[in-house]
């Protein structure tokens, strides 16, 4: 049997590696079944051929069929190996990065933790004890818990720092990790500085042709594109896409990644042709690479009915949510964030159509999803609230409307501080409310209060301002207030129109 089931073994491994993981499942299956027959020889193999089944169902988006392969693997090693054997470590991480991809933080953080533990007991495993850090911080960082992810992180850098040198391509990737923490705490400037450092590490080992090189090139385009600089983010999106396309297979997922990010380029170009092109091209990637049911495909259909949304196409963009949500639900279960963001959407194209009753209970579904992954003062809960906000408004019911803006509004002030410009947006909104009831002098506190925190978060001439302005000379209109009214639609119209404000040059 064994060399039967070492030359399945080999097959399997050389079509994972290949990426081509629906023909490796048969030979897979079939490794795991003479395995099983060999009821006298060696039960680790029976555990090698689980686990790399359970891998596979998992790249599949099986997930249920990927759990029971990998825990039936992590029984056999630990009976035979020993609950500490680095192997049984290694079937526990992927049983944990499995539990990841569905949301199941609380079930995954332990087993990874064990993982830990495990590596830093073997001598001399630098590798193995930073891959275990970092497969550790991203379970917290997926949690939404980046205070807990980023001391993980600096130790990982550290331990290669000590045993590679400063100049090794390894601690690019951890670099990385580092300013995507400093990007979701806002601390721009030190995330494009981790992006940097990591692209000039890269340009002077690996080299800039290389699909490690796209990936920093592209966040640090989503860096320039956060701060409004797209003439400075578009250059490093093209490069990242076309060494992408020279380094990496025609339908590889990375390419649809650097499509999906030029479409939302263009989306704040102002290039809704263009956009919609480059999502449809990650759309037909994502079907070629991992088949219509798979999670990312489901993604890239949801972010093309997001962009039709974004129009008011809602007829296209209808069929397109409704197979990302059926996929999503069929492949990460009906409780996994993915779900609820479907939801979500659906949510706005029955609201559109007047659908009030189908709209709340989505939106109800996708809130309670979000408060049970997250926590019931999460940021990521905010979304659900303020569409649920929106509708209340749309059927005439302000206090209800009111009831989820405040809610929103304390959620962003706990976790990110009164001074956020999210908190601004919560203040606005709660501001349109209250001068939507006749409410002025409430509706002029809101606003006010939003004015301020951009002017002073994002300089008195933001872009975001002049929405803030059009709000507070509408209502100063109606309080008769005229010559303030006036005052704020001018620098409205500065903000939106700035060339015509200026002043003309002496020939």
């Amino acid at each position: 049997m064994s060399s039967n089931w070492d030359q399945l073994n080999r097959t399997v491994i050389n079509l994972m590696q290949k990426g081509r993981l629906k023909e490796a499942l048969e030979p897979a299956r079939r490794a795991v079944a003479l395995a099983e027959e060999d009821s006298g020889g060696d039960r680790l193999h029976l555990a090698v051929s689980l686990n790399n089944l359970g891998e596979l169902h998992h790249g599949l988006g099986q997930f249920e069929a990927a759990a029971a392969a990998l825990q039936r693997s992590i029984d056999i090693s630990a009976s035979e190996l020993g609950n500490d054997h680095p192997e049984v470590g290694d079937t526990l991480a992927n049983l944990a990065e499995l539990f990841v991809a569905q949301a199941r933080y609380d079930e995954a953080i332990p087993l990874l933790e064990r993982v830990l533990d495990l590596r830093e007991k073997e001598n001399n495993a630098v590798a193995a004890v930073t891959a275990a850090l970092n497969s550790l911080a991203s379970a917290h960082e997926a949690k939404g818990d980046i205070a807990a992810a980023r001391p993980l992180l600096e130790r990982c850098n550290g331990m290669l720092e000590a045993a590679l040198g400063d100049g090794h391509p390894d601690l690019g990737p951890v670099m990385t990790r580092l300013g995507l923490i400093a990007w979701q705490e806002r601390r721009l400037t030190d995330a494009e500085s981790y992006f940097r450092r990591t692209l000039s590490l890269y340009e002077q080992t690996i080299g800039p042709v290389h699909p490690e090189f796209a990936k920093t090139l592209s966040y640090l385009s989503d860096i320039y594109l956060a701060n409004g600089l797209i003439a400075a983010a578009e250059p490093f999106m093209q490069q990242a896409l076309e060494i992408r396309r020279e380094t990496l297979p025609e339908h590889h997922p990375d390419i649809a990644a650097s499509l999906n990010q030029l479409a939302l380029l263009y989306q704040a170009k102002g290039q809704p042709n263009d956009a919609e092109a480059m999502l449809s091209g990650a759309l037909e990637v994502c079907v070629h690479a991992y088949g219509d049911s798979h999670p990312a495909t489901a993604q890239v259909r949801n972010d093309l009915g997001e962009h039709y949304l974004n129009l008011g196409r809602h007829e296209p963009a209808e069929p397109l949510l409704k197979a990302a949500l059926d996929a999503r639900e069929a492949s990460l279960g009906e409780d996994h964030p993915a779900v609820a963001q479907s939801l979500n959407n659906l949510a706005l194209t029955y609201a559109c159509k007047a659908a009030y009753g189908e709209a709340e209970s989505m939106h109800h579904r996708a809130l309670g999803i979000r408060r049970r992954a997250f926590g019931p003062d999460h940021p990521a809960t905010t979304q659900s609230l303020d569409n649920l906000a929106a509708l209340y408004r749309a059927q005439n019911r302000p206090e209800d409307a009111e009831a989820m803006l405040k809610q929103s509004l304390t959620i962003w002030e706990v976790s990110a501080g009164k001074a956020h410009p999210a908190a601004a947006q919560c203040h606005h909104n709660l501001g349109t409310l209250y001068a939507a009831g006749g409410r002025y002098p409430e509706a002029e506190r809101a606003l006010v209060s939003a004015r301020k925190i951009l002017e002073e978060a994002l300089g008195p001439d933001a872009a975001q301002l002049a929405t803030v302005f059009e709000s507070l000379s509408q209502v100063y209109e109606e309080m008769g207030k005229t010559i303030e009214a006036k005052e704020f639609a001018a620098r409205a119209h500065k903000i939106r129109k700035p060339e015509q404000m200026r002043k003309p040059q002496n020939n």
